[in-house]
């Protein structure tokens, strides 16, 4: 399923810019427009809780939803997993090593790793920092050993350094480094552990001491939250919305590992849209993390950052009970970030109503089925041969073959399987439900009712 990321297009005239502050406004002018978009998720039962936080010059407004620690609705200071937003804050790592010249940006991944472990080439070509920062070193997104053992309920959490080291010597590139991209948060993790080695300090301390702290990311961590701040840790939720174990990334933190919080990702946001001269710690790091760099056909990438083909930067991602959402727009001063408790892709659908309500423009609330809606589409359907059975619980609709998952609804008859990265179709004939067809990575299957 292909959700566009959108950060909007520039004023007719520059704004004034204001102070760079992160101020909770629950009764700010863009609220109500927002809670149009969030709220019937959260009644639809497709999110557990989830906060947004919008900028727009220096103004920023923060607004939860759902149920947070203890109950309570989420807000600006509730913590999340980010998961592959972490790219961000290594590629910044990056940035910043290279500019004090402790690291070569083209540095070649092999000369960063002990005597004795290889690094994986393809055709000739071998994999170099860079490449790994921008998703073409052609890394897969996961570690072998990751992939051989299945789901796990915390898949990294015994991620050792010795067990790196065992699956580089397995790692297939799926393309010749600097020639596609494939996101990997396997790869932004083996970016952020080198760059913790060569430093001396591993990964995790280089960050909270470079970048972290010089950003007054004061509720940014990584891995672990400290006992004072766990209080405010959000639980998170599977696409059904049930309990999820933390995970915990170990030797790969840098590709996922990252909890924070709506106000340190504004502050994060001011600090990438603030001017070339400005004076703010890390500002030539940053800029440098921004660059584009040619990926391939006419498209971009930055040290951690996605660019569109309209120069709007954004990145997006999820661990097992979280998904976020964070982009912006160098022209127009304005960005948003979208932190969820829920593991479910669909919520970068809110990525481009975000985006108009930034330009004050109307945008339609989504409208999801109700569960006298859902029930229609209950029965049996048969695929090649296979008989599927879909079934509804009140607001939720269920898919069971040789497992049960949920159909998250986007429409009344458009769900999304996050499982299976696949969209599933009701189609009707007439008043009758005839068929389901599903999509996914441009392939499509039909399955026929047959009661």
């Amino acid at each position: 399923m292909a959700i566009a990321a959108a950060c909007g297009a520039p004023p007719a005239a520059p704004a004034k810019p204001k102070p760079s502050t992160v101020d909770e406004d629950l009764g700010g002018p863009h609220r109500g427009a927002v809670a149009a978009q969030v709220q019937p998720l959260v009644d639809g039962e497709v999110v557990s809780a989830i906060v947004v936080g919008l900028y727009d010059a220096g103004h920023t407004e923060i607004y939860g939803f759902g149920k947070g620690p203890n109950g309570a609705p989420p807000n600006g200071r509730t913590l999340f997993e980010i998961g592959p937003l972490s790219k961000i804050y290594t590629g910044i790592l990056f940035a910043d090593a290279v500019q004090r010249k402790e690291l070569e940006i083209d540095a070649q991944l092999a000369d960063l790793l002990p005597p004795g472990v290889t690094s994986p080439t393809r055709d000739g070509g071998t994999v170099t920092l860079h490449e790994l920062a921008l998703d073409t070193a052609g890394v897969p997104s996961l570690p072998p050993s990751v992939l051989a053992r299945g789901a796990r309920p915390d898949p990294y959490g015994d991620y050792s350094e010795d067990r790196l080291y065992a699956d580089l010597v397995q790692v297939r590139l799926a393309t010749k480094p600097g020639t596609a991209v494939v996101a990997s948060t396997y790869g932004a993790g083996l970016l952020g552990f080198v760059i913790g080695r060569k430093l001396g300090t591993g990964y995790a301390h280089a960050l909270a001491t470079r970048v972290l702290a010089p950003l007054g990311l004061n509720d940014t961590f990584v891995d672990t939250v400290p006992p004072q701040a766990a209080a405010r840790r959000a639980a998170g939720t599977s696409p059904d919305l049930a309990p999820v174990l933390p995970w915990r990334w170990s030797a790969l933190a840098g590709g996922g590992g990252v909890i924070s919080d709506a106000r340190d990702q504004l502050l994060l946001l001011a600090a990438a849209l603030d001017p070339p001269d400005s004076r703010r710690p890390l500002r030539a790091a940053i800029r440098k993390a921004l660059e584009p760099s040619p990926v391939g056909d006419g498209l971009n990438e930055g040290l951690g950052w996605q660019i569109d083909s309209r120069g709007r930067y954004w990145q997006s991602g999820g661990t097992g009970g979280f998904h976020s959402f964070i982009g912006f727009d160098p022209r127009s001063k304005r960005g948003f970030v979208i932190l969820a408790a829920t593991s479910v892709t669909t919520i970068e659908q809110l990525a481009g109503a975000m985006t108009r309500i930034l330009l004050d423009e109307p945008v339609p609330p989504p409208v999801l089925p109700t569960a006298e809606q859902l029930a229609p589409l209950a029965g049996h359907y048969e695929l090649s041969g296979r008989k599927l059975a879909i079934t509804a619980v009140g607001k939720r609709l269920y898919l069971e073959a040789d497992t049960k998952v949920r159909l998250v609804p986007i429409t009344d008859r458009q769900f999304w399987i996050e499982e299976l990265q696949a969209v599933a179709v009701f189609e009707r004939d007439g008043d009758k439900i005839v068929r389901l067809v599903f999509a996914a990575g441009g392939n499509q299957l039909t399955a026929v009712r047959v009661d």
